[in-house]
């Protein structure tokens, strides 16, 4: 396989300009400057950050498996991120996507926050429904989601939410309408009530140990628009490797069972995903998929664990190579998951992908990531490169 020379000079010239760039201040020492921009109030409310991220793939694709035959690149995302406080009691974000020339508004809430009792979402944002799919695209430890993540879950809708947390259980419900041209994922009348409960029995946010067990459901009524499921070979370069088209569907349900362990640098993670497809007739559909994925970092440095989402976070790098000249930090991660969209009526197809991947932070918001995958879809093989440029402030 080879990868176009024009892309390779364009990856080469920018890793180079990284590298060699003479350290610089701190950001972190600005008060302006807390993983992103912030702008505060005198007495500290209202404030609000501002985030930004850019990703842009190159991929080596056999020629069958490419979406577009003439794109061997592209920007995967652009977005900026605005969220903060208006007082202690209404938090608020907004969300907006860029590339490609087409803005459009991604992700926006308000959320009413009162001591001891759950907080109360309102707006468009992603349902409570998985590990995999909670997690920021920002701190993924592959370029993309597992394959049954982007099939088997339901991405961001319209819809209030009710959560609550402590330090080892948290739990979180809501009404959902799916919303085509904002989601990432839908129709336009399907409505859903989904609900997802997070235990840690094992460690706290702050140790080197820490053990998370989870469950989601959702219920959801798909006879007004049907429902389509689908995901690609964890490129998005690719083609879908599983698809159902579009098809009828009374009721649609789902469950993620989710479990992750953290010991210092080491992580394993893994969900197994179920879902019930129901005609009018009672004639039923049953799909599944799951994924195993572990990763270590080579520097030694380990990853957060988010609260506010349950899920896996942001990595502090200890030694930046931007900023300070350091080694940066080194990821090294491998991933298997399975993709049944193929039961009685529903002929989705089975897909299977094992995925390496190595990551070289060279700060906490910019990494290089190479993942090598190989898939098989039916009785199509074929291996598989992406190489990603992240960076976000």
């Amino acid at each position: 396989m080879r990868i176009e020379s024009q892309s390779m000079i364009l990856v080469a010239s920018l890793a180079l300009s990284f590298v060699s760039q003479e350290p610089l201040s701190e950001p972190e020492s600005s008060p302006l400057y807390r993983e992103g921009f912030w702008v505060e109030g005198e007495q500290g409310h209202p404030r609000a950050r501002l985030n930004g991220r850019w990703m842009h793939d190159w991929g080596d694709l056999d020629s069958n498996w490419r979406n577009d035959l003439s794109e061997s690149d592209q920007t995967r995302r652009l977005r900026l991120l605005l969220q903060g406080e208006l007082s202690p009691q209404l938090a608020f974000k907004t969300q907006g996507e860029f590339k490609g020339g087409d803005p459009r508004l991604l992700e926006w809430w308000l959320e009413w926050r009162i001591p001891d009792q759950p907080n109360v979402r309102a707006g468009h944002f992603r349902e409570p429904f998985g590990l995999d799919a909670r997690t920021s695209s920002a701190h993924l430890t592959f370029v993309e989601r597992a394959s049954p993540t982007q099939a088997l879950t339901f991405g961001r809708n319209r819809g209030v939410r009710v959560h609550k947390s402590d330090a080892w259980l948290g739990w979180e419900a809501g009404v959902f309408r799916e919303s085509i041209g904002m989601a990432d994922e839908g129709l336009l009348n399907n409505k859903a009530i989904t609900g997802r409960v997070t235990w840690l029995p094992l460690g706290n946010l702050e140790g080197e140990d820490l053990l998370h067990l989870g469950l989601s459901a959702t219920y959801r009524d798909t006879q007004a628009d049907g429902v389509r499921l689908a995901a690609d070979p964890e490129v998005h370069l690719a083609r879908n490797g599983v698809d159902t088209g579009l098809i009828a569907a009374d009721s649609t349900s789902g469950l993620v069972l989710e479990t992750a362990w953290q010991r210092k640098a080491l992580t394993i993670q893994a969900e197994f995903f179920f879902a019930n497809l129901k005609q009018d007739d009672g004639t039923q559909a049953d799909l599944h998929g799951g994924y195993l994925q572990a990763s270590t970092v080579l520097t030694g440095e380990r990853r957060s664990y988010r609260d506010s989402t349950h899920s896996m976070g942001r990595l502090s790098v200890a030694h930046p190579t931007l900023g300070s000249g350091g080694r940066g930090a080194w990821e090294l991660g491998a991933r298997y998951s399975q993709t049944d969209l193929q039961d009685d009526w529903v002929d989705g197809g089975v897909m299977n992908n094992f995925t390496l991947g190595l990551t070289w932070h060279l700060s906490s918001d910019t990494r290089w990531m190479v993942n090598h995958i190989r898939t098989s879809s039916d009785a199509d093989r074929s291996g598989l490169l992406v190489i990603r440029l992240h960076s976000g402030f």
